[in-house]
Parts: structure tokens; sequence; C-alpha cells
């Protein structure tokens, strides 16, 4: 009997997800002024008590400056006036900052710290779970507006808003300013 040549003819194992469900996803909803954000867990490092941020130089009015954090600089914003481009006005007692992993490959900023009104809630998501609702704004830092158990909510564009923290941070680019 001749020998089958490694990795010919063999049968391809199928990959099936537990029970045929399909995947969870860990997220939180994160209460960000008048806006929801639902972010996954794996971007989210910790939630910390708010500081006021240490002023940036010519920073947009979004950027409200940086804190210190695991002896490093982390640039902290506010989502609704990003989005919006409005000031951020005045900040809730309540309010956090939750670092997030930037996902941009520079290591200048491998964290970012966004503002949020009070502590953000777990929830579990598969896709059957949320409905996207459209964005005629075309927002800024706004990957998709989706509805999710009844409550509507913005899934931010991570990449874009790291790369927009970063700038503003060191440098603002035209786009990262208002017009007044």
């Amino acid at each position: 009997m001749a020998r089958q040549a490694y990795g010919r003819n063999k049968p391809q194992k199928r990959v099936l997800r537990r029970s045929g469900k399909p995947p969870i996803v860990h997220c939180m909803m994160i209460p960000a002024g008048e806006e929801t954000l639902m972010l996954p867990t794996s971007v989210m490092k910790e939630v910390v008590d708010y500081q006021p941020p240490a002023p940036t130089d010519s920073a947009p009015p979004w950027l409200l400056g940086q804190i210190e954090w695991e002896s490093r600089q982390v640039p902290v914003f506010s989502f609704p006036a990003l989005i919006n481009g409005t000031e951020v006005g005045e900040i809730p007692s309540r309010s956090k900052i939750i670092i997030l992993k930037s996902l941009v490959e520079a290591g200048r900023v491998p964290f970012i710290g966004l503002l949020m009104d009070d502590l953000p809630r777990p929830v579990e998501v598969t896709e059957k779970d949320i409905q996207g609702t459209g964005d005629d704004k075309k927002s800024l830092g706004v990957f998709s507006r989706i509805r999710f158990e009844e409550e509507d909510a913005i899934v931010p564009d991570m990449d874009r808003l790291a790369h927009l923290v970063t700038h503003a941070t060191f440098g603002a680019l035209p786009i990262t300013q208002l017009d007044e």
C-alpha cells in the first residue's frame, strides 16, 4: 500500500461553533454625553476616576489634554464634542476616563483616554442582536450607528479616532480644527 503524501487528500476538519450558536462578542456600553458608545472589551485597558487633563497647546476643543497613566502620558478626548463639533461643556461629577488601546501601529500614542459620564455597562452581543440605523451625518470617528436592545448606540471607528487624537496632540490637522 502506498503512503499518502503529507497534507494531501486528508479530510478537512470543520470548525464548528459551540452548539452551533453565533459567536458572542463581549462589549461595554459607554455613556458619553448624549451618546452611548459600544466597544468590545478587547480594546479596553482600565477605567479611572476623572482627573483634569493637562491642556495641550493648540488643541481642538474636543481634546481635553493629557493625563498620566501607568507612567505615560495619555491624551483624553470627548467623543460627543468631536462628532458634533462642539465644546466639551461641564464635566459631570461622576465622570470617568476609560483607557483604550490605540490600535495604531505607531508607538507615539499606544493608549487614548475617552471621557465618559459614568461607569460602562457590560453586554454580550451577537450579530443578530444589532441593527444598523445608518449615519446620515457621516460623522468623523463613527464606524456605525446601531440599535441594541432598544437603545441607539455608536460603534466608534477606533483606527480613525487614534489618528485624530495623535494628530491633535502632536500637531493638529486642518480636519481636526473647527471653523468659527
